[in-house]
């Protein structure tokens, strides 16, 4: 009750924003999965999965059996899901249209087979975009830190700090400042009632919309065929991620700029002490820290390992959920199923293992 109205209206303002941000992340996100789990569906389309993988060691390999159930032999034959419907379509209705024909249309058109065109640059690109999510993530797991190790009680985030060694007029000729010079922002306590709000508005959201932007956009990608196009669609995906900073840097208050700017940078550890080390106390710290063994966990580096390790997560979970192994060991689509509704429920998208009513009766299997 008692701040002032100004800082009330732009929290109030920034909050607006900060939902704005969550419903354009979801709806996005929600639009790639209804292409994916069910437009794709109704085109006749099936998961891409491995199909024409390593396709140089076609036709033995395990991946050179494609989706329309022939052999790739080369890349002649390989195309992309629209190239390769269209010709599976123009071939199917000149059976139709010439039925005494059957076989000299199938000796003499060939629709070729959908394959994806490189198995590892589908893997890169899923890794580069996983190093934009991880940022987001660490983004996130800091505020949550924050709200962990503040004090629960509520403290000023606003100091008025004048320099005592000269009165404050002669500071501000000296230093040519303004009054604004003197104010400062920095991070303290918040009561346990506010800890709880950000927990639920802020943080809880934040993470449910990175595994929602992790899982469709690593889905999306591996959907990807054609090489450039998934080089291209990761660079898309990554504009998700940068939603809200584009919110604020349009949208929000010049003040809140400023007093971000000037917000002082916030520690877990004081590094006071360091900075208070006599030139004996600093050379000792140097000798201790030579007889340490060259072998440390500190060569490992974490962010790395951790990235690797979700995009492992990931890529994963598409394979499992979206594939099956072939009698030759390679991975292909799952059998697809129409679904009974053209939207995609609400529920399915926010709870992975309720899926939409499906029809019972496959439109593709793969070929034997």
């Amino acid at each position: 009750a008692g701040n002032p109205r100004s800082l009330v209206h732009m929290t109030i303002r920034s909050y607006a924003f900060l939902f704005s941000n969550f419903f354009l992340q979801l709806f996005i996100l929600y639009m790639i999965a209804t292409e994916e789990q069910v437009m794709d569906r109704f085109a006749g389309q099936m998961f891409l999965c491995n199909f024409g993988a390593g396709i140089q060691t076609c036709p033995d390999g395990p991946n050179c059996i494609g989706p329309g159930g022939t052999n790739y032999q080369n890349a002649g034959r390989m195309y992309d899901y629209a190239s390769w419907s269209t010709r599976t379509f123009t071939r199917d209705s000149l059976k139709l249209i010439f039925p005494d024909q059957v076989h000299e249309i199938n000796e003499k058109i060939d629709p070729g087979e959908y394959g994806v065109e490189n198995f590892w640059v589908r893997h890169v690109c899923v890794f580069i975009f996983m190093m934009s999510c991880m940022s987001c993530l660490r983004g996130t797991m800091d505020m949550g830190y924050i709200l962990w190790y503040v004090p629960s009680t509520d403290q000023p985030w606003i100091d008025y700090q004048v320099p005592s060694w000269a009165p404050k007029q002669k500071v501000k000729d000296v230093k040519e400042c303004s009054e604004l010079e003197f104010i400062k922002f920095k991070i303290a306590g918040m009561s346990r009632m506010w800890k709880i709000i950000n927990l639920c508005v802020i943080i809880l959201p934040k993470l449910f919309i990175w595994k929602k932007t992790a899982k469709y956009g690593v889905m999306f990608l591996m959907e990807t065929a054609g090489i450039e196009d998934v080089i291209v669609n990761v660079t898309a995906l990554t504009f998700i991620l940068n939603l809200d900073e584009m919110l604020f840097e349009n949208f929000s208050h010049k003040a809140l700029h400023h007093i971000l700017e000037m917000l002082k940078p916030w520690s877990l550890q004081s590094q006071s002490h360091k900075e208070v080390l006599t030139i004996e106390q600093t050379y000792e710290t140097v000798v201790e820290d030579k007889k340490l063994s060259c072998f440390s966990w500190d060569l490992i580096p974490g962010r790395l390992v951790a990235t690797i390790f979700f995009t492992g997560i990931f890529v994963g979970e598409y394979y499992w959920s979206k594939c099956q192994f072939n009698e030759n060991g390679g991975l292909v689509s799952r059998p697809q199923y129409l679904p009974k509704d053209q939207i995609f429920p609400l529920m399915s998208f926010a709870f992975p293992f309720t899926y939409p009513e499906l029809e019972a009766e496959p439109y593709w299997s793969p070929a034997n």
